[in-house]
């Protein structure tokens, strides 16, 4: 019997033993585990506290991979250098700290506590030290992505998060040092430039910061620009719309959107935010440029019977906000300048009638002293400057216009001559008619007639590709002098031929030859009306002096167009460039007359020789003074 208790008491202690030593056991590995995950983490953050590389590095891969998330609260961001514990206080320093513990949870919630601790100083201490860089979240819960210091998404972006390593930027470079809670929306460009004190002496532009009613308002409600087109498609892409493709080979792979001619003073806003010399100390501009839409603000009015109020009200309102500014009265307004996306005509309301045509943008006596550039001016006065129509042709580089230029250049033109357009019946001195009947009439040109229905005139592949197969390109006044066209043409290599100097010679001053016989044929309208043949007319132009022309069309290519705001020519003037060196060399020399104590400016000229004045600097007798002797009703 005693044997027996002591045998059974010897079993009992043997699986007491045995399970204490499986206790052990298992304590001691988890110890081991979490120790050495702990330990990592800390050495990890004395890399980053010490400024070690390879540790910066291991944490760039860390946030590619997208297994770190930031922490909602932004004040334990900013004091993240002040809430870092030692090795002691982060990690398990004996066992005897480890059983102490007990709860599992509560051993997992100081684990993942530690973690974000030392993953908020590895933020910090990448911000110290790249402080050109930042972190942007998508959203709360989502992974870290890193924002593309790149063009839109249109552009292919190179992963250089992948296994591919050859890029010689790293990860880390082109990270940045606010952590945003909410997505970041590009709407400036890529590269911002430093101005350059030489550089920019009497170049500096200072850009007002308007009520958001005038400009951003506009595009946030795109949906209401126009009773029966969506505008918002053509207001994307910073106002240069859609991406066009390139299914038939018509135009080069990239840079080429559905641009509305309408949009010019989005894409000439975006563009002036790439400007090289932008100041925000309005004492050191030569000019200053106002940010309103006012082709924008119109056309929600311009095709409904709105009363004046409505259509005047916007544009009133900003005469008055611009006379209370301080750098309104150092000139009266004579450096300030604008751009009017439509043609002078629609801002020239000359009545109080309620239902006109217009507003009166261009008759305020404040507006009056100021730049305003449009699609088309007005030959009567001098405050209004036409520049180009947007095309369809955005580049984002020198080598793409070098590359279209080449193209355009070996271009096969088996038509002779072409008109993309309609009639225009309804006005007794229009010639469209008459060019049509003769297009029809011969095998050499071909005609694009705007007839209701399916419309190929607003089908750019359709007219582009016309173009590009034709030597001449007829651009007949239609409703007004210019057309958007014109421009279409001259970037397809095509030879436009005129039929009034007021479609371009006296519009686009700072953007075409005053010597127009080099790029185009005028024939005046008063031959067509004799019935002059077109087509006799421009066989008779040599093969010698048709390649001439051609070239210098060709070479007009950069000057007309617009390029990607989200890019940057380096070698090339685009139109904007051009304008802006027109307006600040205009201003200048209104300030030149203002000092020198003039009574009667530059600018207050007008009247029939106004249109002279701006192209020759003179008023003296010209052989064109009788197209425009009485102003024209549109």
């Amino acid at each position: 019997m005693e044997r027996t208790n002591v045998v059974g008491s010897c079993r009992h202690h043997f699986w007491y033993f045995i399970f204490t030593i499986f206790v052990l056991w298992f304590l001691y590995l988890n110890y081991n585990f979490y120790s050495s995950a702990i330990t990592g983490k800390n050495h990890e953050a004395s890399g980053l506290l010490a400024g070690n590389d390879t540790a910066l590095g291991d944490d760039n891969q860390e946030l590619s991979s997208g297994s770190i998330h930031l922490e909602e609260n932004s004040k334990e961001d900013g004091n993240n250098s002040e809430n870092v514990d030692d090795d002691s206080e982060d990690g398990f320093n004996s066992i005897d700290s480890f059983l102490k513990l007990g709860n599992w949870v509560q051993i997992a919630d100081e684990i993942l506590a530690s973690e974000k601790k030392l993953e908020r100083q590895r933020n910090f201490n990448q911000a110290q030290k790249h402080p050109g860089t930042q972190l942007v979240r998508k959203h709360p819960g989502t992974r870290h992505e890193e924002k593309p210091d790149s063009r839109r998404s249109r552009y292919p972006v190179k992963n250089w998060n992948s296994k591919d390593r050859s890029s010689p930027v790293s990860t880390r470079q082109t990270l940045k040092p606010v952590i945003e809670t909410k997505p970041v929306i590009r709407k400036t460009p890529v590269e911002v430039i430093e101005s350059d004190p030489v550089y920019c002496k009497g170049k500096y532009i200072y850009v007002y910061r308007l009520p958001m009613r005038y400009n951003d308002d506009l595009i946030r409600h795109c949906k209401n620009l126009s009773e029966w087109t969506n505008m918002c498609k053509f207001t994307s892409n910073m106002g240069l719309g859609p991406v066009l493709e390139n299914n038939d080979n018509v135009y080069s792979n990239t840079s080429w959107f559905a641009t509305n001619q309408f949009l010019l003073e989005v894409i000439f806003h975006n563009r002036m935010k790439q400007y090289k010399c932008l100041t925000t100390n309005s004492s050191l501009a030569s000019a200053i440029f106002v940010p309103f839409y006012p082709g924008l603000d119109l056309n929600r009015y311009l095709w409904s019977r709105s009363t004046m109020k409505l259509k005047d009200n916007d544009t009133f309102d900003l005469v008055k906000w611009l006379k209370q500014r301080p750098e309104w009265k150092k000139m009266s307004g004579r450096d300030h300048f604008m751009v009017a996306g439509r043609i002078s005509w629609d801002f020239r309301r000359d009545s109080n009638n309620d239902f006109d045509w217009g507003n009166k943008l261009l008759l305020f006596p404040e507006t009056k002293n100021m730049t305003v550039l449009v699609i088309e001016s007005s030959p009567w006065h001098t405050n209004d400057f036409a520049i180009p129509y947007p095309t369809y042709f955005h580049p984002s580089t020198d080598e793409e216009v070098f590359e279209w230029q080449s193209r355009m250049r070996n271009q096969t033109r088996p038509f002779l001559f072409s008109f993309v357009g309609a009639g225009r019946p309804n006005l007794p001195d229009s010639i469209r008619t008459e060019l049509m009947d003769q297009c029809r009439s011969s095998k050499k040109c071909r005609l694009m007639e705007c007839v209701k229905g399916f419309n190929k005139c607003y089908r750019p592949e359709y007219v582009m590709r016309l173009f590009q197969n034709s030597v001449f390109c007829l651009q007949p006044a239609g409703d007004s002098f210019t057309r958007r066209s014109t421009f279409d043409s001259i970037l397809a290599g095509c030879i436009p031929v005129f039929f009034n100097p007021g479609s371009a010679y006296v519009q686009y001053v700072w953007h075409l030859p005053k010597n127009y016989s080099k790029y185009s044929v005028f024939i005046p309208d008063t031959d067509v009306k004799d019935k002059i043949s077109i087509e006799k007319t421009l066989e008779r132009i040599t093969k010698e002096q048709v390649e001439a022309m051609r070239e210098e069309v060709i070479k007009l290519m950069p000057k007309v167009i617009y390029a990607d705001p989200n890019g940057r020519l380096e070698t090339l003037e685009d139109a904007f460039d051009i304008t802006v060196e027109g307006v600040l060399e205009r201003i200048d020399k209104i300030r030149q007359e203002m000092n020198e104590g003039r009574k009667h400016l530059s600018t207050d000229l007008a009247g029939e020789d106004a249109w002279k004045y701006n192209l020759f600097g003179t008023i003296d007798e010209h052989e064109w003074d009788h197209f425009f002797a009485r102003p024209r009703i549109y």
